[in-house]
């Protein structure tokens, strides 16, 4: 077991900061070489992410909305409008900076020769750029709930069918399917009183904005990301790292059953996922920038 030696010196030769690792022994891998080539990749990673960022625009959302105390309630829906933009506010920047990370682990991976010589280093690489990806996904996947919130409370009681906020769980009713369809409700005798009496045009500019906001590369990611939450990992890039279960259907007489499966193709591409990720950010920024200039002060 050895210690390695982590140094940082400016341009005038002055040492700006240091760290000592220790490089623990495993067994087939010359560690020192090793660990010395997956930590500067791991530094390269975050110290020149820049060159990605501008693949995701940091959106103008300074909106609030204005707290009049002489009616409670309105006062509290307002807060909470004020408070869900500044979470909405603070989830942006977290996934472009997770995004465009993993776009450079990408980069530093496809570095690294093909061949099995450095398996291990590409697939670590894999591992935290799959991680930064799946995070700044979930963090999109925030904004977007916090989104139909923003609208519910924006309209307050009553906006939502069936949502009793005295029952616990009741923010699970607050879904984008259901938002819609009580947008939807416009000139309906069933139509949420502050609904009806919304201008037209900001109406418009609403349901416009959250209309188109769906579109097929988001679809794509939501996709990938609803399987990775709720089943086992679909593979990106490295098909032998998935798992495949198996589904019991009767075979039919003289049917044969193979009970082991390989993947020779991964189900999806990180560059792929990547550049749906883009489009995804862009219609989302869209989105909430169009809700600010009408949900504000």
């Amino acid at each position: 077991m050895t210690t390695l030696t982590i140094t940082i010196t400016n341009s005038d030769g002055q040492i700006t900061g240091e760290y000592k690792m220790v490089c623990e022994d495993r067994p087939g891998i010359d560690a020192e070489s090793f660990d010395s080539r997956y930590t500067i990749d791991l530094i390269r990673s975050h110290a020149e992410r820049d060159r990605y960022v501008s693949d995701f625009a940091q959106p103008t959302l300074s909106s609030k909305t204005s707290v009049h105390f002489s009616d409670p309630i309105s006062a509290r829906r307002r807060i909470n409008v004020n408070e869900l933009w500044f979470e909405i506010d603070n989830l942006f920047p977290g996934a472009r900076l997770n995004f465009a990370t993993a776009r450079m682990l990408k980069y530093l991976e496809d570095l690294h020769p093909s061949d099995d010589s450095a398996l291990n280093e590409r697939r670590n690489l894999h591992l935290e750029k799959m991680e930064r990806f799946n995070l700044a996904v979930f963090e999109l996947a925030r904004v977007e709930d916090l989104v139909a919130r923003l609208v519910y409370e924006y309209f307050g009681d009553g906006f939502i069918e069936g949502v009793d906020e005295s029952k616990e769980g009741w923010e699970k009713r607050i879904t984008w399917d259901r938002m819609k369809e009580a947008l939807n409700r416009r000139g309906k005798p069933d139509a949420h009183p502050k609904l009806e009496v919304m201008d037209e045009s900001e109406y418009r500019c609403l349901m416009t904005a959250i209309r188109s906001y769906r579109s097929r590369d988001l679809l794509a990611l939501i996709s990938y990301r609803d399987r990775r939450t709720h089943q086992p990992a679909p593979t990106v890039d490295y098909p032998e790292l998935g798992v495949s279960l198996q589904s019991w259907v009767a075979p039919q007489p003289g049917e044969s059953v193979p009970f082991i499966t390989s993947r020779n193709e991964p189900e999806f591409s990180f560059d792929d996922l990547y550049a749906r990720a883009k489009d995804t950010y862009s219609h989302l920024t869209s989105l909430t920038e169009a809700i600010a200039e009408i949900i504000h002060a």
